[in-house]
C-alpha cells in the first residue's frame, strides 16, 4: 500500500520592512541546521510565535492532552517542546512544529502571530543546555509542589499533600493563568488550587500525630499539627489558606455576594490574571515556609 505523503504547513518566521509576514515550511528536511544543511533556509531553531489561546484546546481536554512546563503531549502518540512561560505568547521552534500531526499544525497555524518573545527558561534549556525553573507562576507552583512533596516524604515517610485521585487529576493538568477578564477561568483555577493545596491535606496522618478533634477541618488540623508537632505558629499562612478557601466557597461554589467581594479585594490586583498570580505566589510562599522550617 502506498504511503501517504506527509504534509507540512507554513508558519510566520519573520516580517519584512513593511511588517508583512514572511512564511516558511516547518518540514525539518527543508530547514537549515548547525551542520550546514539548507543554508538559505531558516534554521530548525527559528522561534515561531502564537497567541496563548492556542493552548486552550489542550487545557479543555485534560483526558487527552497534558500541558506541562515546556512541553505538550497527547499520551504516547505525540509530544512537542513549547515555551509556555510567558503571559504574552507561546513559542515553538519551527522544526518542532514539523513533528506535529498535520491536523495539529493547522490548529497552531490559526493562532500564529508575527512577533513575540521567548522566555529565559526556554533559552537556557534549549540553547545553553542549562537547568532552569519555570517563570510561569502555575508551572513554578507545580514544580515547587513536586519538590516539596518528595522532600517531605523522604523525611517523614508519608505525604503531607495526598496525590490527587484519578477523578481529580484534571485540576493539576489544567491549572493555568486565567485571562484578565475571565471570572469563569479564575473560579476554575481557584477550585483547582484548593483541590491541590487544601483538600489534599493528609488529615489521617496529621491526626495520627496529634490526635483527632471532632469536626476539625483540614486547615485547623494543619495549624494545630504545626504548632504541637513542630512548634510553629504561622498565623499569616493559615489566614491565607482560609482566605482562598473562602474565595472558593463564597464564589465558585455559590452565588457571589458581599462575602466574595470582601475576600477577593484582599488580593485584587486589577484583573483576574494578576490577582491569581498574587494568590499563586502566596501559595508558593506557603510551601517555602513549611519547607524551610521543617523539611530542610
Amino acid at each position: 500500500m502506498r504511503k501517504l505523503k506527509e504534509k507540512y504547513e507554513k508558519f510566520i518566521v519573520d516580517v519584512d520592512r513593511l511588517d508583512k509576514p514572511l512564511y516558511f515550511t516547518c518540514n525539518p528536511s527543508k530547514l537549515g541546521n548547525l551542520f550546514g544543511a539548507n543554508p538559505e533556509a531558516p534554521n530548525f531553531l527559528t522561534p515561531v510565535f502564537f497567541d496563548r489561546k492556542v493552548l486552550e484546546k489542550y487545557y479543555f481536554s485534560p483526558e487527552e492532552y497534558s500541558v506541562d512546563d515546556g512541553c505538550l503531549y497527547m499520551g504516547i502518540k505525540w509530544g512537542i517542546r513549547i515555551d509556555n512561560n510567558l503571559k504574552e505568547n507561546v513559542s515553538v521552534y519551527l522544526g518542532y512544529l514539523g513533528s506535529l500531526p498535520h491536523e495539529e499544525q493547522l490548529h497552531w497555524k490559526i493562532h500564529n502571530i508575527p512577533k513575540g518573545k521567548i522566555s529565559q527558561p526556554f533559552f537556557k534549556r534549549n540553547i545553553l543546555a542549562e537547568f532552569s525553573s519555570p517563570t510561569s507562576p502555575p508551572e513554578y507552583f507545580k514544580e515547587k509542589m513536586a519538590i516539596f512533596t518528595q522532600k517531605w516524604k523522604n523525611k517523614f515517610g508519608w505525604d503531607l499533600f495526598k496525590p490527587l485521585n484519578k477523578g481529580d487529576e484534571h485540576h493539576w493538568k489544567t491549572l493555568r493563568m486565567p485571562k484578565e477578564k475571565s471570572q469563569k477561568e479564575f473560579d476554575e483555577n481557584i477550585t483547582s488550587l484548593i483541590k491541590i493545596l487544601i483538600d489534599s491535606l493528609n488529615q489521617d496522618k496529621m491526626g495520627e500525630e496529634v490526635g483527632h478533634l471532632k469536626d476539625e477541618r483540614s486547615i485547623s488540623l494543619l495549624d494545630r499539627y504545626l504548632k504541637e508537632k513542630h512548634g510553629l505558629n504561622l498565623p499569616k499562612m493559615v489566614s491565607f489558606l482560609r482566605d482562598i478557601q473562602d474565595l472558593r466557597s463564597k464564589g465558585s461554589a455559590h452565588r457571589k455576594g458581599e462575602d466574595f467581594s470582601k475576600f477577593y479585594e484582599k488580593y485584587d490586583k486589577g484583573d483576574f490574571s494578576k490577582t491569581f498570580e498574587t494568590i499563586l505566589i502566596n501559595a508558593i510562599k506557603t510551601l517555602n515556609t513549611i519547607e524551610n522550617k521543617i523539611v530542610s
